[in-house]
């Protein structure tokens, strides 16, 4: 007797921050159900070089399943990685800009059975989504709700939106799909949710206020006591439905793609030897790369901030009362000072301080310096570039007779560790990819001469801060 198989799926893993396109970080396993539908319908699972495969034993025809399941079936699958850290370096598992991945999320893929494909050269690209946490079956859910109310309503539906019931009472008496909870002294709500006697897989947690207007609250969560223990990056269902009538037909193709994250990059370029004067000959950033196709783009770098050196036009302790504040409109700031008040005045010595422009976008602030108020777009402009900005804030200033500072746009934008540096961002957002960008100059000004031919890129790994609400990536260049 002859034992022939016949397959009925094959998903390769890919991750476009590879130059082959493969992913090398994830693998994929059968969760313990799947594992037991498997061998009930006679059925092997087998990874790939860069996947998996399901194949189903036939009769000797090669078509006919041995053991034939019922056409609407679930196979579940969890994404494991060896280097998770890594992974989430160079990986943007975002849903949607606003729904981004956090600490505690798993990534969810899932197919469109009425999309399935049989061609390998454009497989179905599976959907992915973000669920908010795992948990186990029986487990206490506490949340605050902004504004304090003090009744709210929860409902738990299951993966197709149908309200459950979150447990039973005493007497073994399923709870109402709808739940009243009332606030603790603290503002804080709890309710146990027991789901152990329904489907391991998705829910959803909708919090509503009293008169079940509004949605104060929403949250997707995985049941699953097994998975709530891994350290688990993500979960595929890959689902069969009766009307496509998938299962036993031809092999479906199915591509599971991770995208490559991406930031903006900041140089801070170190005058250290103090061998270009910035006050003479300046620096630029440029990109000279061939274009070359994807993912690389020729990009821009501008200098992303300008300083103002104000000095007292009094001496000794005159000078040194010079008060500066600064008022901003909006989440992010626009300015930085460098104290309350200028300092460094003695007798014969005028006081100094340093004003920077370090967010251009910001309209509508006020610099007020010995109490005389400069407010952007009434006494002066935002311009283009922080660069402009700043001489257009000195003008204002020094046109200004009756204050006692005079003030003068510096050659340097901050200064690190006492050293003059100019600071360059990427007017773009630039991807992380395993072959790096190349010949990123920086170059002097006056003579384009190339001071570096290829600027280091920033560790994908490294440290990315979020600032004036974007990702950036940092690099220090000491010339």
């Amino acid at each position: 007797m002859n034992i022939i198989y016949n397959r009925i799926m094959n998903l390769i893993a890919c991750h476009d921050y590879f130059e082959d396109g493969f992913d090398r970080f994830v693998s994929l396993y059968p969760t313990t159900r799947t594992e037991k539908l498997l061998r009930n319908g006679k059925m092997l699972f087998k990874k790939l070089p860069h996947g998996i495969t399901i194949l189903y034993r036939t009769l000797d025809d090669g078509i006919t399943p041995f053991i034939e399941l019922e056409k609407d079936q679930l196979f579940t699958f969890i994404i494991k990685a060896e280097n998770k850290p890594g992974l989430l370096t160079v990986t943007n598992l975002d849903e949607s800009s606003s729904k981004q991945f956090k600490t505690g999320n798993i990534v969810h893929f899932t197919n469109n059975p009425a999309n399935a494909s049989v061609s390998k050269n454009n497989p179905e690209i599976m959907s992915q989504k973000l669920i908010d946490s795992l948990r186990s079956p029986l487990f206490t859910y506490q949340f605050s709700i902004s504004g304090n109310p003090s009744l709210v309503k929860m409902i738990v539906a299951n993966s197709s939106g149908i309200p459950v019931p979150v447990g039973k009472d005493i007497a073994g008496t399923p709870l109402p799909e709808t739940i009243k909870l009332s606030a603790d002294g603290n503002n804080v709500f709890s309710q146990q949710i027991d789901l152990r006697s329904l489907p391991r897989g998705r829910y959803q947690i909708t919090i509503k206020n009293e008169d079940e207007t509004d949605i104060l609250k929403d949250e997707s969560i995985y049941v699953d006591e097994q998975l709530e223990k891994d350290n688990i990056v993500g979960i595929i269902e890959l689902v069969y439905e009766m009307a496509s009538g998938n299962l036993y037909d031809e092999t479906e193709e199915y591509k599971l793609l991770f995208h490559k994250s991406d930031t903006f990059w900041k140089y801070y370029i170190v005058n250290k030897s103090g061998n270009i004067d910035f006050e003479i000959n300046s620096l630029l950033i440029a990109d000279a790369a061939i274009p070359n196709g994807l993912p690389y783009e020729i990009n821009e770098f501008l200098r992303a901030y300008a300083s103002i050196e104000l000095t007292a036009k009094n001496t000794g302790e005159t000078g040194n009362s010079v008060t500066l504040e600064y008022s901003g409109a909006g989440n992010f700031p626009a300015v930085n000072l460098s104290g309350k008040t200028l300092s460094g005045g003695a007798n014969g010595v005028a006081a100094r301080g340093i004003l920077t422009i370090i967010n251009k976008s910001v309209t509508g602030y006020s610099v007020f310096i010995d109490g005389t108020e400069f407010t952007e777009g009434t006494d002066f402009s935002n311009g283009a570039t922080p660069a402009e900005t700043a001489a257009n804030l000195v003008e204002a200033i020094n046109g200004n007779g009756s204050l006692p500072v005079a003030a003068v746009k510096l050659g340097y934008d901050i200064l690190v560790n006492d050293f003059k540096t100019l600071v360059f961002n990427s007017t773009q957002t630039i991807p992380f990819y395993e072959r790096p960008k190349l010949k990123i100059e920086l170059r002097q000004s006056s003579d384009n001469e190339i001071v570096v031919s290829n600027l280091a890129n920033p560790s994908p790994g490294g440290i990315k801060k979020t600032f004036a609400g974007r990702l950036e990536s940092e690099v220090f260049v000491f010339i």
